[in-house]
């Protein structure tokens, strides 16, 4: 009997305890920190300060109604023109009237070229001398050659061009006109900065059928 009621008191003991540990634990349940909360604030506008900075002097702009400072942005050079005595060397008044057939015989290296003289033989008129078509074509670099053609009898002549009278710098090249027999090959300088000019000049002897050089006093 004795044993029957320490157990039934042990088990009360053991239940009891029991529920004690479970109200402990449940008032142990941690409450949330104010800290650990973040709470959304409503967005709003945010205000930035706006920094007023000098605009460079290099690139300000210019009010209205204000004329803009000039700024030269190159050097102008003078324009130099070259005019030539063609006057002095007249070639004889002739009336065109039709192209005699091409006599490439008459020129050893005239054949090599053949289309581009054909070409320009068909399709031009006199405009060198009175009586020659003239066609000039590139060589390499900073070179032209160039024939010309005699409409009365169709020979060949080669032109005072090539590397002879080519230069790097070059003003102008191949000057000439129908009524003179003046003819500037080129118009050189050492550099482009050089002021110095010199030329390649030549008169054509139509008795001779040849090229004669001039100097510079003679064509000016």
């Amino acid at each position: 009997m004795m044993i029957k009621t320490f157990i039934l008191s042990l088990v009360a003991f053991v239940l009891f305890s029991c529920k004690d540990k479970k109200e402990s634990v449940k008032s142990e349940v941690p409450k949330t920190s104010v800290a650990d909360t973040v709470v959304a604030a409503p967005p709003e506008h945010i205000k930035t300060d706006t920094a007023v900075t000098d605009e460079p002097e290099n690139l300000k702009t210019e009010e209205p109604g204000t004329e803009p400072e000039e700024i030269p942005t190159e050097i102008q050079t003078e324009t130099v023109s070259h005019d030539f005595a063609f006057h002095k060397f007249p070639s004889a008044h002739y009336k065109f009237v039709k192209k005699a057939k091409l006599d490439f015989s008459s020129d050893e290296g005239a054949y090599n070229f053949r289309t581009r003289i054909k070409e320009a033989y068909e399709s031009g008129t006199p405009d060198f001398a009175s009586y020659y078509i003239t066609v000039i074509f590139g060589c390499g670099t900073s070179c032209i050659m160039g024939m010309m053609m005699d409409v009365r009898d169709g020979k060949i002549y080669g032109l005072p061009l090539g590397e002879e009278t080519s230069c790097l710098f070059a003003d102008d090249r191949a000057i000439f006109n129908p009524g003179s027999r003046l003819f500037i090959a080129s118009i050189c300088r050492e550099s482009n900065e050089d002021e110095r000019i010199f030329y390649h000049a030549f008169v054509w002897n139509e008795k001779k059928k040849i090229f004669e050089a001039v100097s510079e006093k003679d064509i000016k």
